[in-house]
């Protein structure tokens, strides 16, 4: 259907804004998503979600709050304060662990060289011991039967386990079979380390037991240092001491959550005794107050004095309360730090009352929430400076509308061509933010020929609407030289390359001459349009040369000769393209209406509206069908 004429090479460029609109709503998206995190000083992914709820309150989509926040350029930081978080330190602490096998390894060098070649006599010159026996199975816990090795001097220098009890574990989990006739010090070098060995031989000399309650012991084997919580007990016996132990593993356990439960949120644990007039405040209670370990915490009547002058009212009154009503109470107030940086704490405390129904003690919670705080004004200032965004964008959608009605004639107002009958649909986008650059003209020239254009500048808004009009508006001073087609979107390609702000677009640019019903026509990166000839329908063969604005190129013009009765169809990517489907299969369903459709353009334009099923809210969407008479 189609002869190139002057035919040069063309660049295939495929129609893929689709797959840009796609892609430039991704780029906004991750843009905004680290604007966002900027200004609010936390994670890209804690801020999208708070973009998501910026977008729900705004009752606008997750693209168009998106679009609105980078537009708004950013803004940098608006105040969020974020508390200081450190990531947690290896349980026990590297330096702790360290210092632990050093100190064991002296311990385990200093008892390697030591003679054990008699300790198997030592251990049958002990015998039997029924007090040791009866300990042994009277004792649920860990329990030992240990016997002294002296050195030459009398002195003792070691014990052997002679036997254990079968609930005995050690901290590496050795029992019986693997520790009776072993050296305690070798096993355990902890033991001389935490004064345990000196503290068992003095049982042994003066028949004192010794009972440790809890306390923390380290102890190391094989390269490993393992920590906990333990009670020690020993007695002496006819051949020795007895030992008995317990791991407080449960204990440790629990401490290490509550420690972790206090960093991750922040939240602080205290306690005041008012009857001793003492505080025991855990370290994080100590951090969101600003003391250090060695600081003594206020009491009630001296909180006051720690917080910010301006809070000083609310938690007098809140302390007030607390005594005279004998009632929990909450707070918020903040504290300033030794930067001079405000901290915000949420306080909880609860008054323990007596036999006498007067408080005794007080317990008390706080949690620091100054990153919350902080994210809450930043997105308040960051909410208000995108309603203001809004706004300006409203305005220039307005304006945007504005100018497509004055720069577009209506449909029934378009100037007709000689021999063609046309018609006209011109739908702009539902959406008001997704109006476009669609756009259309027709001119009768003095030497008799017609001159009919649809194109469609890149973009939305306001950008596309004034670019349409400067492409419409240059294309018609253009029209007046009368030089072919092609030779017109080779000067329009310069005119939308320089636009300030550059811009680009497809467009279709023919020249229709009644006497030889002949079409002359460039086709610039646009849809290719549709011939129905005879019942058949089809695209026409198109040289796809590239968009407007997008480099200098010499554009082709192609012939194609038209016969009375030929319906062509023009349109714009609007009526095609959607996200869920492809681009071939839709001008094919398109192609297939229009073979079925009556040749009267206004009739196959409301057929083709009515059957295609596009998507009026995403694009403008512009139809042009000529009737060749």
């Amino acid at each position: 259907m189609a002869e190139p004429e002057g035919t040069q090479p063309g660049v295939h460029v495929a129609d893929l804004e689709d797959l840009r609109g796609a892609a430039h709503d991704r780029a906004v998206l991750s843009e905004a998503r680290v604007v966002l995190a900027r200004r609010l000083g936390v994670p890209p992914g804690e801020a999208l979600q708070h973009l998501i709820w910026l977008a729900r309150d705004l009752d606008i989509d997750l693209a168009e709050a998106a679009a609105v926040l980078v537009k708004d350029g950013g803004g940098g930081p608006v105040g969020a304060v974020v508390a200081d978080r450190r990531a947690p330190r290896a349980e026990g602490g590297t330096a702790e662990r360290q210092a632990v096998l050093s100190d064991a390894e002296d311990v385990l060098r200093r008892v390697a060289a030591e003679d054990t070649s008699g300790d198997a006599e030592i251990l049958a010159e002990a015998g039997d011991d029924p007090v040791a026996r009866a300990l042994l199975d009277g004792t649920l816990d860990s329990c030992a039967h240990l016997v002294p090795v002296r050195g030459p001097d009398g002195a003792v220098a070691d014990f052997l386990y002679a036997d254990l009890n079968d609930a005995t574990r050690d901290m590496f989990g050795r029992g019986r079979e693997e520790l009776t006739g072993r050296r305690l010090l070798r096993t355990d070098p902890g033991a001389a380390l935490s004064g345990l060995f000196d503290e068992y031989t003095r049982v042994l000399e003066t028949g004192t037991p010794m009972e440790r309650p809890s306390f923390m012991y380290s102890t190391a084997q094989g390269g490993l240092s393992r920590s906990s919580r333990m009670s020690v007990r020993c007695v002496r016996v006819p051949t020795g001491v007895c030992v008995t132990w317990r791991y407080h593993f449960a204990e440790d356990r629990v401490a290490r959550r509550l420690e972790r439960v206090e960093r991750l949120a922040l939240i602080g644990f205290g306690e005041w005794d008012l009857a001793t007039g003492e505080a025991d405040w855990t370290p994080q209670m100590r951090a969101n107050y600003g003391l250090g370990p060695d600081d003594v915490p206020p009491m009630p009547h001296d909180l006051p004095k720690a917080v910010a002058d301006d809070d000083l009212p609310l938690v007098e009154e809140a302390v007030q309360t607390m005594f005279s009503r004998r009632e929990p109470v909450e707070a918020e107030h903040r504290v300033i730090g030794p930067d001079g940086t405000p901290r915000h704490l949420w306080l909880f405390a609860e008054p323990v009352l007596g036999d006498s129904g007067l408080p005794i003690s007080i317990n008390v919670v706080s949690q620091d929430i100054t990153r919350r705080r902080g994210v809450e004004r930043a997105l308040a200032e960051t909410r208000r400076q995108m309603l203001k965004q809004q706004a300006r964008t409203a305005q220039e959608r307005k304006v945007a509308v504005t100018l497509r009605r004055a720069i577009l004639p209506d449909e029934d107002e378009v100037e007709q061509l000689p021999g063609l009958g046309m018609a006209v649909r011109s739908l702009a986008a539902e959406s008001t933010a997704r109006i476009g650059g669609d756009w259309f003209a027709t001119r009768a020239l003095p030497d008799g020929r017609g001159l009919f254009a649809i194109g469609d500048a890149a973009g939305h808004g306001l950008p596309a609407a004034a670019a349409m009009a400067r492409t419409r508006n240059g294309l018609l001073g253009l029209a007046c030289t009368g030089e072919p087609a092609g030779r017109l979107v080779d000067w329009l390609n310069e005119l939308v390359g320089t636009m300030d702000p550059p811009a680009t677009g497809t467009a279709i640019v023919a020249h229709f001459d009644p006497s030889r019903r002949v079409l002359a026509w460039t086709c610039a990166g646009h849809p290719p349009p549709i011939l129905v000839r005879e019942g058949r329908a089809a695209p026409l063969e198109v040289v796809r040369d590239p968009m407007l604005g997008a480099m200098p190129w010499q554009y082709t013009t192609i012939t194609t000769r038209l016969h009375p009765g030929d319906l062509l169809f023009l349109y714009t990517d609007g009526l095609v393209e959607r996200r869920d489907a492809d681009l071939d299969e839709r001008i094919g369903r398109l192609t297939e209406i229009l073979q079925d459709s009556s040749l009267r353009p206004d009739l196959a334009l409301d057929e083709v509206l009515a059957r295609m099923e596009f998507d009026r809210a995403a694009d403008d969407t512009t139809l042009f069908a000529l009737l060749v008479e």
